[in-house]
């Protein structure tokens, strides 16, 4: 197997980290200090109960009219990145999927965001995809969308180039 990771050199430009750990996510939620368009972040996700959840997703480039989204359904073990919302043309493909299997129930995600860029690691790099997107670059916001509850853990750095 071929295992992909970010370049060590992306270490060394993370500032101003924000963490947060076992957060409860159901329904929508955004967190203090988890924001930007120049972001490494890195996200454990896990059933908050026995029911589980039907999906997970993290919009990032957001404002009120934008977003794009990188998502999971447990069920269908499916992993996607989407950005059928992100102001982009109809003609253009929208959609990245890949299958992804959590480790001992944790989905594990580092999602690298840049200007018009997003590099999603699933599983500690067993899983890549990367996407384009041209949402205006004031669309900063980045909130977590669960359908049934979640814990959550999350660590954000931003990236200073």
């Amino acid at each position: 197997r071929l295992y992909q990771w970010p370049v060590r050199e992306l270490d060394q430009i993370r500032t101003d980290a924000v963490s947060y750990e076992n957060v409860l996510v159901d329904g929508m939620k955004t967190l203090d200090g988890i924001h930007g368009r120049q972001v490494d972040l890195e996200l454990e996700i896990r059933p908050a109960d026995e029911a589980g959840y039907q999906r997970f997703s993290v919009h990032f480039a957001e404002n009120d009219d934008y977003h794009t989204k990188v998502s999971y359904r447990p069920q269908e073990q499916t992993l996607k990145i989407d950005r059928k919302f992100s102001g982009s043309r109809r003609a253009v493909i929208h959609q990245r999927r890949a299958k992804a299997l959590p480790k001992d129930g944790v989905l594990y995600l580092r999602i690298v965001i840049d200007r018009y860029s997003v590099e999603v690691f699933a599983n500690h790099g067993e899983k890549v995809m990367t996407a384009t997107y041209y949402t205006e670059l004031a669309a900063e916001g980045i909130s977590f969308h669960s359908n049934g509850k979640t814990r959550l853990t999350v660590r954000k750095w931003t990236l200073r180039v």
